[in-house]
């Protein structure tokens, strides 16, 4: 009774990692295409987004800087390290 039941959980395994293998190449063409449209567009794709006037008004304030951040990131759909990225260079920008 174990045999076959190893032998099911093994294909299951296999077809699993078949399937994770095709869509990992799914994305690395994807992501080659992105980075080939954005080029050609002259768009840097791994640079931060345009702050809003909203985002620098809270960024201008150090105590705000928090805040500034949540605002970027309810703008843009930014991940966490990206506004933070984004909103401590705008800062940075300031103090030059």
């Amino acid at each position: 009774m174990e045999g076959p039941i190893i032998g099911v959980i093994c294909f299951f395994g296999v077809l699993t990692v078949l399937f994770v293998v095709k869509i990992y190449s799914h994305v690395v063409h994807l992501e080659r295409a992105v980075g080939r449209i954005a080029r050609q567009l002259g768009v840097d794709v791994l640079s931060p987004g345009v702050l809003s006037d909203r985002v620098k008004e809270l960024a201008s304030d150090p105590s705000n800087k928090i805040e500034a951040i949540k605002v970027f990131r309810e703008e843009t759909g930014a991940g966490l390290a990206e506004a933070k990225a984004a909103v401590e260079q705008y800062i940075r920008s300031l103090k030059s």
